[in-house]
Formats: C-alpha cells, structure tokens, sequence
C-alpha cells in the first residue's frame, strides 16, 4: 500500500499545463522562397485569455520551423493532436510530397489528419478572429470532418494523399479551402499531379469524383436540367433551367479495362437516390413525367461525367485511378508514375449510367 502511495504520489498533475498542443499547421511561401510556417496551438490552462495561440515562423524546412516555434513558445510544442495540415496553392505547385511526407514520418501524428490547400495566405486565414468561433483551426477541422462524413467532398487524409502518391496509376486530389468576409468555404477540389497542383474542380464536381472512386451512401445534390419534354401540374414559370435536389443518394460503380492498347476503360455507375426538391411544379404523380425525369438526369451525369475526365486528362492528373485498374489487368506493364502520365490523356472512358429515382420524398 505504502508502494501504491507513493507511485501514485509521483505523477505530475500539471504536465499537460507545460505542452502546447499543436491542433494545426499551415504552409506558405515567403517572397525570398523561404517556408513560413504556421502553428495553432490549443490552450490548456482554464484561465488563459484565449483558446488556442498563433505561433509564425520563417525557415528553409517544416522541422527548422518547429525549432524556431519552440525558441517562441512558453510550451514544449508537441505534435500529437495535430488534426489539420493546410496548405497555400503557392507551396502546393511548388511540390507538396517533402511537407507531406515529413508529417507522415512523425510517429506522433494520426495518419487521419486531413489535408487542405488554401487558396489564399494560410497566415492570414488561421490568424482572423470569428465571432463563430473562438479557436478558427477547430472550425476547419469540423468542417472538413463534417463535409467528408457527409459525403460532400473525397476524403483527403494524409494516409490517403501518400498512398495516392506513391500508388502508380493514381493522384492525389485535396479538398480546397477559402476565407470570405470571415467565412470558411469549400470550394472544390485541387487536382494534384505527381506531387504538384496543376487545377481545380468545382464541388459539383468534386461530388462526380466521389462517385467515381467510391460508393456513397448519403449526400446530396442540385442538379438542373432543360424543363423540355416533362409533365407540369401548371404552367411553367420563373428559371428556364429546371433545378433538382437528390439526396439519400446510394451508388456502386465498377471500372473494366475493355482494351489495354488504347487503352480503353468502361465505366458503369448504379446509382439509386430520392427526389428532394424541384423548384418548378413538375407532376411527381405521372409515371411518364418520372421516367423523363430519370432519363434527363442520367444524361446530364453521363454528361458532367465525361466533362470531368476530360478535363483531368487535360491537365494529366489521374484522381479517379484508372492507371491503378490498368495496372491490376496488364501482366508485367511494369507501370509507373511517369509512364502512367504518358499513357493517360489519350485512354477512352465509356460512360455508362444506371439511374434510378426511389421516391419522391416524404408527403404528409
């Protein structure tokens, strides 16, 4: 008993009180090429002022910055609830795998942390006051958090970003960040090529990406489509374009190499959802006005679709991971990154798609 006293005796009740727990870390470039590097750092003592503290350094690596923060800080800055890496577009066309890959070295950081480019001065973002919220990085991780659960946009850990990376026939895509008027928005995805962002997509279509690379289960989405040709309760008034809210949304899709010369892929998506809203009097009881509902909605996703890839092809990155398809089917293709790149913007996809409308939503 006297042993058990006095181990227990021995603890430190305040060692938490001398750690600054860094919950996010961002990125940019200085104008003489230097890395400034940005450190939020959660308080944990009750009667701090404030919540979380900024800490800014200047130095030519990730970990010469975490030096100089420590020469700052009245903490031992510690690296293990570290939840969000953002990065400025500037340093993420530079090259974004020795930052990436720094982190992913860091025993003590979670491989789930999520990865973001900012478009903008990511300084300038984590230093603004939000009257929303009283520590900014803890907003933007709930927020990529809630966004990828939802199924709004991919996820982009850092597991994820450096098996995409370093899997030949696939490319990273990270989520795309922006401060307006106070405000944090997602406003698309950053289409990344080998280790550089080369474009950027729109949600709309970062929502295709999703349903190209894995299934959904939820989410949601407004799509418009030309009124022509539909059944209407009353005449047609107000937006020429017809616009349409699906939600519950589930899907499977399955990609097949068809012609490994071309090389050619097909790619099919069963997709099953339910009518959420219209914004025009359309007659959800008329069998007929549904299933031209369906057949225009399936043509405007093929549509959306085949634009999407397209326009990845046009800028030589590969999110969806058709190389890694290619790769499973080809013996001995030997492939990598760069040969992979050289194959991919002249590969054919056939677009095929199986949609269904299940319900109309819930009428009392």
């Amino acid at each position: 008993m006297i042993s058990a006293f006095l181990t227990t005796g021995c603890a430190d009740p305040k060692t938490l009180e001398r750690m600054g727990l860094i919950t996010t870390v961002g990125y940019d470039v200085t104008e003489d090429g230097e890395l400034q590097t940005t450190f939020v750092m959660l308080q944990i003592d009750p009667n701090a002022p404030q919540n979380s503290v900024v800490l800014t350094t200047k130095a030519l690596t990730s970990k010469g910055a975490r030096i100089e923060a420590d020469l700052k800080s009245p903490k031992k800055l510690q690296s293990g609830q570290l939840r969000v890496a953002l990065f400025s577009e500037e340093v993420v066309k530079l090259g974004l795998i020795n930052l990436a890959d720094t982190l992913s070295r860091d025993p003590s950081i979670s491989d789930l942390t999520y990865l973001a480019v900012v478009e903008g001065n990511t300084k300038k973002l984590l230093d603004q006051k939000n009257s929303k919220f009283a520590d900014i990085s803890q907003m933007i991780y709930k927020q990529l958090d809630q966004n990828t659960k939802g199924e709004t946009v991919p996820s982009s850990t850092l597991q994820e970003t450096m098996h995409d990376y370093y899997a030949p026939g696939v490319d990273p895509s990270m989520p795309l960040i922006k401060d307006r008027g106070g405000e944090i928005v997602i406003t698309g995805m950053a289409l990344i090529s080998d280790d550089k962002m080369v474009g950027k997509i729109n949600p709309e279509e970062a929502f295709f990406l999703k349903l190209i690379n894995d299934r959904y289960k939820a989410g949601s989405i407004e799509l418009t489509v030309s009124p022509d040709g539909l059944h209407y309760t009353k005449a047609v008034e107000g937006p020429d374009e017809l616009a349409v809210v699906l939600d519950t949304i589930n899907s499977k899709t399955d990609i097949k190499l068809i012609d490994k010369d071309t090389p050619k892929f097909e790619l099919k998506i069963t997709l099953k959802t339910r009518l959420l809203e219209v914004n025009q009097a359309l007659d959800l009881k008329s069998p007929d006005s549904l299933k031209q509902l369906e057949k225009k909605l399936s043509g405007k996703i093929k549509s959306d679709i085949e634009g999407l890839i397209t326009k990845a092809q046009e800028l030589n990155s590969d999110p969806f991971g058709f190389g890694e398809i290619y790769r499973k089917n080809v013996r001995h293709s030997n492939l990598t990154t760069k040969s992979w790149h050289e194959i991919y913007p002249d590969s054919k996809v056939d677009v095929k798609i199986k949609f269904e409308i299940l319900r109309t939503g819930v009428v009392e």
